[in-house]
Formats: structure tokens, sequence, C-alpha cells
């Protein structure tokens, strides 16, 4: 009688551990674990309509969205009209030079060096093209930075002394798609893509820098 009061109770609490265990595991929640706000890139989209050159009709415009996303060692920006996809990517790095107060650009393609569907260039032109538009790029983006800084647009902010320059490194993928008639994008447009990339860059760096920026005053 004992042996079967001592199997009774040894089932029994058999039994409630394992309804503890199975409560246990149905209100238990798996570890989710999410990144600090402080370790995200600011990140900004936006899309503009430019216009096709290839055709006459001026309503026509074509939908180009900007991407941009600045990381702590990296500037990212995606311009592209391909619906999405990135195109090529090139890489921009400035250097500055204290010695003769220059500054230089070094300019690579690290994805897609061929010509965009439709286009009438060569690969030579399509990838001159794709390389004047990083540096223009860049070189505004240098002489934002040396207004931020309070300097003239000529000055050198020594970057270059500590191995970096007076940007970070600058990561632009391009899908321009050609224009009807396979023509080459003109100067307007041309300056009306890179004036809305740098318009969506200060904004993205205003919003990078504005816990840095309280109580600051610009310059004159």
């Amino acid at each position: 009688m004992v042996a079967d009061d001592t199997q009774q109770i040894s089932e029994s609490m058999e039994n409630e551990c394992n309804i503890a265990e199975e409560q246990s595991s149905a209100t238990k929640q798996p570890k989710q674990y999410r990144p600090k706000a402080s370790s995200l890139p600011t990140s900004l989209v936006h899309t503009v309509q430019i216009k096709d050159d290839g055709d006459n009709d001026d309503k026509n415009e074509v939908p180009t969205t900007i991407i941009l996303q600045i990381f702590s060692d990296r500037i990212f920006l995606s311009i592209t009209q391909l619906s999405g996809k990135m195109g090529s990517l090139l890489v921009c790095n400035v250097e500055e030079s204290i010695i003769d107060n220059s500054t230089t650009y070094h300019i690579s393609t690290l994805l897609g060096t061929g010509v965009a569907r439709g286009s009438g260039n060569s690969a030579e032109q399509e990838v001159s093209l794709r390389e004047v538009c990083v540096r223009r790029l860049a070189e505004r983006m240098v002489l934002h930075a040396r207004k931020m800084a309070g300097v003239g647009e000529g000055s050198i902010l020594g970057g270059s002394e500590n191995g970096t320059g007076p940007i970070p490194p600058l990561v632009v993928g391009l899908g321009l798609r050609s224009s009807k008639g396979g023509k080459r994008m003109s100067v307007e447009s041309f300056n009306a893509v890179v004036d809305a990339a740098i318009e969506l860059y200060e904004e993205g760096w205003k919003i990078c820098h504005s816990a840095g920026m309280v109580g600051m005053e610009g310059p004159d």
C-alpha cells in the first residue's frame, strides 16, 4: 500500500512538472535582438521627376529614385531610373594635400562597366559619364564639408594628415536609363540629377549631425 501511495505521489508530481513546463514554454518569448538607433545609418529616400531628353513633350518625365545612407565611415548614394535596380557601382576617395593645396579625386568602378540598353554611347562614353557624375557629387560634398567647417571653398581641411579625407569614401550606384532615341543626357538633366542628390545629402547631413550641432553657431 505504501508503494502504491508513493507511486501515485510521484506520478502526480511529474504531471505537475510537465504542466508547469508547458505553461512556461507557452509564455516564454523568443529573444529578440535589436540594434541601437545610434548604430544605424542615417537613411533617406526621395523620388524626383527628370525630363526625358529624347522626348519633345515636356510633360514626359522619368521618375528618378535617390537613396542616401550615411554611415560613420562611408556615404552610400543610389540614383536609379531603372525601377529600383542599382546599375553600376562606383567609389570615390577624396584626398587633400597641404603641400600644394590640392584636392584629388580617385574614382574606380566596382561593378558594371557595360553600356545601358538602348544607348547610342560607347562603353568608354558610358563609363566617362558615370565617373563625371560621381566626381561632381563628390566635389559638391567637399564644398559642403568646407562650408560647414567655416572655411573657404578653396581651403584644405587637413583631414589627410590623419589618413582621412574631407569626406568619407563615397559609394555611388548609378542606374541612369538612356533617353528615347539613345540620345545623351543633356546638361540640364545632368545638373538636375546632381542637384537633387546633393539636396538629399545636405538634409541627411543635418539629421546625422543634429545632436552635435545643438548650441553651435553656423559660419557667417
